[in-house]
């Protein structure tokens, strides 16, 4: 009889905690019996799932309601990768004990210093209140073989019949190694293209070791258009390949009427001694039906003087021939300099190359050396002439 008092006694609080319980649990979840599918695949049944990087992946998540609630949001995330990754649904309502579903697209990151990493995918379901949220291991890993144009400039605007040069960045964003990727850049309206190499790219880049391997890479080609091109705006396509992958970006450049003038350089870079000169040959065409007058003018720095023609004069369907004469001072060490010669509104750059010193300088650091060598002897000889001899002594001499 005890007993059952002792029992009758203890139900109220049995259901007095179960009501606590449901409060709890109430107040800190929304849903119940959450599925999470990846690329179709559900990530309840797999304890790490492969993505790929560069991807838009569709998730999809079912749950259903523990409670009625206003303005809830299924929320995906990553973290601990080099962009932001996010993606949330539109607030809707749920009603307890109804079963949503909801599919979201995630945009993976474009790239990643890593060839296979595993991250952290965080799945909620939240209010202003409340909030549900399981997290799931994904595994981010670059695809086998993918290749990237990082950069492509070049003149937007170019004249018919003018050489014009595009300068590409390619880099290596696959889990293997790019073995002989190329660039080919064409304009395939105009008939033109050409051809660059980069080399081998790495998957990851080491300088580590005695031989740096490098995942991306620069190069220049050069494009001329012909001189009968119509004036417009054309497609130019970059491709940058190999035999296991490629890829391609198309840009707008804008061709005008040719130019009547051309400004050439024979030679570019020349070389020459400290204190020497060399001089260049610019080529002025004019290829119009009139004369054409140029003002010239040079740009450099302190260890070259540059000396060329203000004006030059040019006749209709003619040429000529302006010298570009190039002093390097005596003090010039070896190394290369550059300077331009301003033609109008272009400009034509140029390199000289001083491979070796001035010879009067070293002329010059031999003669004091030999001054400093006989007047150090001249004073060593000063001295031993003025040392005074010590006079001898006179030897007596005995009789007997």
């Amino acid at each position: 009889m005890k007993q059952m008092k002792k029992n009758l006694l203890l139900i109220p609080f049995i259901v007095a905690l179960t009501f606590m319980a449901v409060a709890i649990v109430a107040a800190g979840e929304l849903a119940q019996n959450v599925d999470v599918e990846l690329n179709d695949v559900n990530l309840n049944s797999y304890s790490t799932m492969a993505v790929m990087v560069g991807d838009y992946v569709p998730i999809r998540v079912t749950f259903t309601a523990y409670a009625d609630m206003e303005d809830v949001k299924v929320k995906v995330r990553m973290e601990g990768t080099q962009e932001d990754i996010y993606v949330s649904t539109d607030r809707f309502d749920i009603v307890d004990g109804v079963t949503y579903t909801k599919l979201l697209t995630l945009s993976l990151p474009s790239d990643s210093d890593d060839l296979s990493k595993i991250h952290t995918l965080y799945v909620e379901i939240v209010s202003a209140d409340d909030r549900t949220e399981i997290d799931y291991k994904v595994n981010l890993q670059r695809e086998s073989y993918t290749l990237d144009i990082l950069s492509a400039d070049y003149t937007s605007s170019v004249d018919a019949g003018s050489v014009f040069p595009i300068s590409v960045v390619a880099k290596n964003n696959g889990y293997n190694n790019a073995d002989d990727v190329y660039v080919v850049v064409s304009i395939p309206a105009l008939g033109i293209s050409s051809r660059g190499y980069f080399g081998d790219l790495a998957a990851v880049e080491d300088h580590g070791s005695n031989y740096e391997e490098e995942d991306s890479a620069y190069q220049t080609v050069y494009l001329q258009v012909p001189s009968n091109a119509l004036s417009g705006v054309y497609e130019m396509n970059i491709e940058v390949y190999n035999d296991d992958s490629s890829v391609t970006i198309t840009k707008l450049i804008s061709v005008g009427e040719s130019s009547a003038t051309q400004v050439l350089a024979a030679v570019k870079n020349m070389d020459l001694n400290a204190g020497e000169s060399v001089t260049y040959d610019l080529i002025l065409v004019n290829s119009g039906d009139s004369v054409e007058v140029f003002n010239l003018d040079a740009v450099f720095g302190d260890d070259l003087q540059v000396s060329v023609p203000s004006v030059i004069t040019v006749g209709p369907a003619s040429s000529i021939t302006v010298p570009v004469t190039v002093t390097a001072s005596n003090d010039a060490s070896v190394g290369t300099y550059t300077f331009s010669v301003n033609v109008g509104s272009e400009s034509v750059v140029f390199g000289a190359n001083v491979v070796s010193t001035s010879v009067a300088t070293s002329i010059v650091a031999l003669t004091v050396i030999l001054v400093i060598i006989f007047v150090v002897l001249l004073a060593v000889l000063i001295v031993l002439l003025t040392r005074k001899e010590k006079p001898m002594e006179e030897v007596e001499t005995s009789y007997y």
